[in-house]
């Protein structure tokens, strides 16, 4: 008996739909007669859906028939069944039977576009051929995954979660993203990630998995099984790093992918850090070994696996001949191989397109490999990583062999090259460098040699080699020790002009080493032609050995990437770099972290980024301002908006930052007529036009536009369409199209305001120039350049063009260590013949431990023998000193005079004599004739000094040589405070801008000990009562007690 379809009442359709739910889409619905016990036979009705098949009753109100609902994916078979259970139409007519198979196939393609139903169902088996359906529903995006995702959600009983299908279809759609990324829903319930992962089991859209740092539980990892096994398409990637996977984990997925109804198609795998071992790594890659189209990366690194995989690997490779035309990328770092590598050799050996060989911390001798490589990667190979592994298995070293030398010659596309902590002897560094420097076609290499320099032999041979190297671009030198002379490779590197990438990060050793290699990176990085763009000084502790070159950073001329972080500079070191990025006009990117900064030192950077012209980013001092924002993080956040704000406006160059950078540059060259001029213009140039022409523009064009469509408008509507007379063109639009065009035109105007401000530098400091050698040659000339390397000129005078450009070191560098001498600042010509006579007498101290410091107050008690006499000598001093210094007296006197220390107490005596009277105006009116700030130390063995304050006069009465200041001497600063008061009375120039001072000084007293016309003389008394004055420490007194003779007597 055979019940149609149609004959299915409104009543009985209506509570089918109440019972499946109003939103519940019925694809097909029929009446079907249905075997139940014994030979009775049931009606009941058959429904379809989109994603169950369901069976009701005939009854109103109906009911799901003994809860009998099917999943459309849990149908596993389809077949002809005798004798029939279910008879689906008219008895003898396979009408209905057709139609339903018809509506289940209408269901598939809905869920899955584009897949057949014989690889969703695994046995189909009718009489009849299936025909293609296609369904009723619009796919969605990302090969309909949101369905997907919710049928499966359907068939695993799980809540369906909708912010999974909302970044499904929004961000892996925008980014275009084709590999599912665990890591972006590990929030969620191990149970939640069945259904995401059985979802891409016919998806179109994804390639593969991803489920790096996601531990997942057995349901789960049978899931992904499933979805190898019987995924179509197959899934091409699988990375699964760090994920504490096991060798069952591993054995579990190679027993899917070898079963697998399709042939796999993966041609990635990563299954690094996990600990598989050799059982489960060999399992995987027996999976993987049927691929028809060979695999192409391989990554087994920290997994546990010996020489035992890396032969059956090897194997695998040699049996299939199309993996050598696939495997670019090799990967099996930290493994305990040893030297049960031959099988890989002989397929590397072999002519491949392998791109990438990672073998770092493999335990592989290094000379054994070279022959292979030379063979069969030498055309291909772009990154070679071999690092911390021994170059020979004896202890005593071997020749390297012809072989490797060869290769580097040899090969075409190296460009990343790791030799880190190999300790190669001096020979094969040399070969090393050697190929390198033979190698033609190779460009833009980045060697690393962190850890690799095993004695100072080595380094040596680097210095000499290193220059010669034109394909490197980056050269990393970290965790090496400073005691291998690397000032001498740095200056080496300097005169390599390929190299733009130093690294010195981590660099070990004693600090006494530091100096002469901060004073080499200095020296590289002002000079004119030097190619290096990036330095890399991180985690060094080098304290305030760093104040060196930052004072410097100013006048990089090239720099723009620096690192300076876990250097522990401390706040000295962020005022001197708060400076330096005020100065500097190419630095781009900038990292400071770990420098124990306070807040305050933050602050100043930030304030500093205010006036800087080039510096775009800036990494944020987390650990800094963490350890030093305990209880203000309001403050923090500011300086955190404050910093960025000032960033941002950095990323387009306008006209105002152009001209600053070019008053900087003048500065630092000694123009400063031309700094003026370029100052002076960046607040006076008038607004640039183009924003407003812009506008006007857009605005005419927009006006044009709207009036052409008006008219296109009338045209169709005459000819019988409708004239849609709504704006078609916006004119936002409008502006939009013009941007491109707007910001050309605003490059060519800063081209050429820049242009034209320094033809007008250089026109004011050419005649800044004649004008100075036109001068009166009876005065001399103040001005005049003269030659000193690391230090910057005091008071006006010009800096010599492209000599050092250093920033004077600031008090705070003293603050921060006492027993760091500053630099010598230049001398005035007349000084500096002066002093060229004195005994040449080198310091030493008497102990070998931690020098002393400087006292700055005078002895209390007596430290002369009071029987001798007290006059002796002190009549030829005080000759010395009234006779000025340029003459040839000055200069023989001052090299011959020896003072003892009853002569040094004479001294004392004598300037505590008496104050200054009113009487003697004298001693006040007079200025000394001394051309420069004149200064003697004298140091003796036992370091004991006697600060005097004298005062000369050139009146010819000796009775008012001296007198004894009034106010208590503060401690001796290094500050440059008064530079721009010194020099004799006459008119100069205006000068630099003088270098900051650190807060805390006490301005008034010194202004009241530093009277004019009043010379403070450090003395320290020999043993043997000789005068040693050596120059270094005479120029660092001149710049810490400037003298500033009065005025009037100019």
């Amino acid at each position: 008996m055979s019940i149609k379809s149609q004959n299915i009442s409104s009543e009985l359709n209506d509570s089918i739909s109440n019972v499946l739910g109003k939103n519940v889409k019925i694809l097909y619905k029929s009446l079907i007669r249905m075997e139940s016990r014994g030979d009775k036979v049931d009606n009941r009705v058959l429904v379809i859906t989109s994603y169950r098949v369901f069976i009701t009753t005939t009854k109103v109100p109906t009911r799901l028939w003994r809860a009998k609902k099917a999943n459309h994916l849990s149908i596993t078979l389809i077949h002809e069944h005798k004798p029939v259970s279910i008879l689906i139409g008219e008895e003898g007519s396979s009408d209905g039977v057709i139609n339903a198979i018809h509506a289940l196939t209408a269901a598939f393609d809905d869920l899955f576009p584009n897949v057949a139903m014989e690889d969703i169902i695994s046995k189909v088996n009718l009489p009849f051929p299936l025909q293609p359906v296609s369904g009723t529903r619009k796919h969605s995006t990302c090969g309909d995954f949101s369905n997907q995702y919710a049928a499966m959600c359907d068939l695993c009983q799980t809540p369906f979660r909708a912010e999974v299908a909302w970044d499904i279809d929004t961000i892996y759609l925008a980014h275009d993203i084709r590999l599912l990324h665990l890591k972006d829903f590990d929030h969620l319930d191990q149970r939640d990630l069945i259904p995401l992962l059985i979802a891409i089991q016919h998806n179109t859209w994804f390639t593969g998995v991803c489920g790096d740092g996601v531990r997942v539980g057995s349901e789960a990892w049978e899931a992904l099984s499933r979805v190898l096994r019987c995924a179509a398409p197959p899934p091409q990637q699988l990375s699964w790093r760090g994920a504490t996977l096991r060798h069952d984990h591993a054995a579990r997925l190679g027993h899917a992918l070898a079963r697998a109804k399709t042939p796999p198609a993966m041609h990635t795998i990563d299954l690094s850090q996990n600990h598989i071992e050799d059982k489960g790594a060999i399992s995987v890659l027996t999976g993987l070994a049927n691929n028809p189209d060979g695999l192409r990366h391989i990554a087994l690194s920290q997994c546990g696996v010996t020489g035992k995989t890396v032969s059956h690997l090897a194997t695998l490779l040699n049996d299939n001949p199309c993996h050598l035309n696939t495997l670019s990328h090799l990967d099996l770092s930290h493994n305990n191989l040893k030297d049960d590598v031959h099988h890989l050799y002989n397929f590397l050996a072999q002519p491949n397109v392998l791109t990438h060989l990672n073998l770092i911390n493999t335990e592989t001798t290094l000379e054994n490999m070279w022959g292979a490589l030379l063979r069969g990667c030498a055309a291909r190979l772009s990154s070679l990583y071999v690092g911390r592994n021994p170059w020979a298995a004896g202890r005593r070293p071997r020749d390297p062999p012809p072989s490797f030398r060869q290769f580097f010659t040899a090969c075409l596309a190296l460009t990343d090259l790791d030799f880190s902590y190999c300790k190669m002897p001096p020979d094969a560094l040399k070969s090393l460098l050697l190929g390198l420097a033979c190698n033609e076609s190779a460009a833009g290499v980045k060697l690393n040699a962190s850890g690799a320099l095993a004695s100072s032999q080595a380094a040596h041979v680097l210095e000499s080699c290193i220059h010669g190297v034109r394909c490197l671009r980056s050269l990393d030198l970290s965790d090496n020790s400073m005691e291998f002379e690397l000032s001498g490779i740095v200056r080496a590197v300097g005169k390599n002009h390929s190299i733009t990438h130093l690294s010195l990060s981590k660099l070990t050793g004693k600090r006494s080493y530091a100096p002469p290699l901060i004073q080499a990176l200095v020296h590289v990085l002002q000079e004119p032609d030097t190619a290096l763009t990036s330095l890399d000084l991180s985690d060094c502790k080098l304290k305030g050995d760093l104040y060196g070159l930052l004072n410097a950073l100013g006048g990089a001329r090239r720099l723009r990437t620096l690192d300076v972080g876990g250097n522990l500079a401390g706040d000295a070191g962020a005022r001197l770099l708060a400076k330096a990025l005020q100065c500097n006009c190419t630095l781009h990117t900038l990292y400071i972290d770990r420098n124990a900064f306070s807040l305050q030192g933050l602050t100043d950077i930030a304030t500093a980024l205010r006036r800087s012209v080039s510096v775009r980013r800036v990494e944020f001092p987390a650990s800094d301002a963490a350890a030093g924002g305990r209880g203000a993080s309001e403050r923090v956040a500011a300086l955190w908006r404050d910093l960025h704000e000032r960033l941002s406006s950095n990323t387009t160059a306008s006209q105002t930052h152009r001209l600053r950078a070019l008053a900087l540059e003048r500065a630092w060259g000694g123009g400063e007529a031309g700094a003026a001029l370029a100052a002076a213009a960046a607040g006076a140039l008038p607004p640039a036009p183009l924003p407003a022409a812009t506008e006007r523009a857009a605005a005419a064009a927009h006006h044009l536009l709207h009036q052409y469509l008006q008219r296109c408008g009338e045209v169709f509507a005459a000819m019988g369409g409708s004239g849609c007379a709504s704006e078609l063109v916006s004119l936002q639009a409008v502006r939009d199209a013009f941007a491109p065009c707007s910001n050309t035109l605003q490059d060519l105007l800063n081209e050429a305001v820049e242009s034209l401000a320094l033809a007008a530098c250089e026109s004011v400091e050419s005649a800044d120039s004649e004008h100075a050698t036109s001068a009166d040659p009876d005065i001399p000339d103040l001005l005049t350049p003269i030659s000193h390397s690391g230090a910057t000129p005091l008071g006006c005078r010009r800096r010599e063009r492209g000599g050092r450009r250093v920033r004077p070191k600031s008090v705070a560098e003293q603050q921060c260590s006492s027993n760091e001498m500053l630099s010598l600042p230049p001398l005035h010509a007349e000084a500096a013949d002066a002093l060229a006579d004195l005994p040449a007498h080198t310091l030493r101290h008497l102990v070998k431990g931690r020098p002393r410091r400087v006292k700055t107050r005078a002895p209390t008690r007596p430290i002369t023998d009071q029987s001798q006499d007290i006059d002796e000598g002190l009549e030829e001093f005080w000759r010395t000193c009234r006779t000025p210094p340029g003459s040839e007296e000055v200069s023989s006197m001052s090299a011959r005079t020896a003072l003892t220390s009853r002569s040094l107490h004479s001294l004392s005596s004598l300037a505590s004599a008496s104050p200054a009277s009113p009487a003697s105006p004298s001693a006040h009116r007079h200025s000394p004739t001394l051309r420069d700030d004149t200064m003697y130390s004298v140091t003796s063995g036992e370091s004991t000094p006697v600060l005097l304050e004298c005062e000369v006069s050139r009146c010819k009465s000796s009775d008012n040589v001296g007198t004894k200041a009034t106010c208590t001497t503060p401690p001796p600063s290094r500050s440059s405070d008064n530079v721009n008061s010194m020099g004799n009375g006459c008119a100069r120039t205006a000068g630099k801008a003088r270098p900051w001072s650190v807060a805390g000084v006490n301005a008034d007293n010194s202004a009241a000990c530093t009277t004019a016309s009043s010379y403070k003389i450090l003395i320290h008394v020999f043993r043997d009562g000789l005068i040693d004055v050596n120059e270094p420490k005479l120029g660092s007194m001149l710049r810490d007690h400037p003298l500033t003779p009065e005025d009037g007597d100019a």
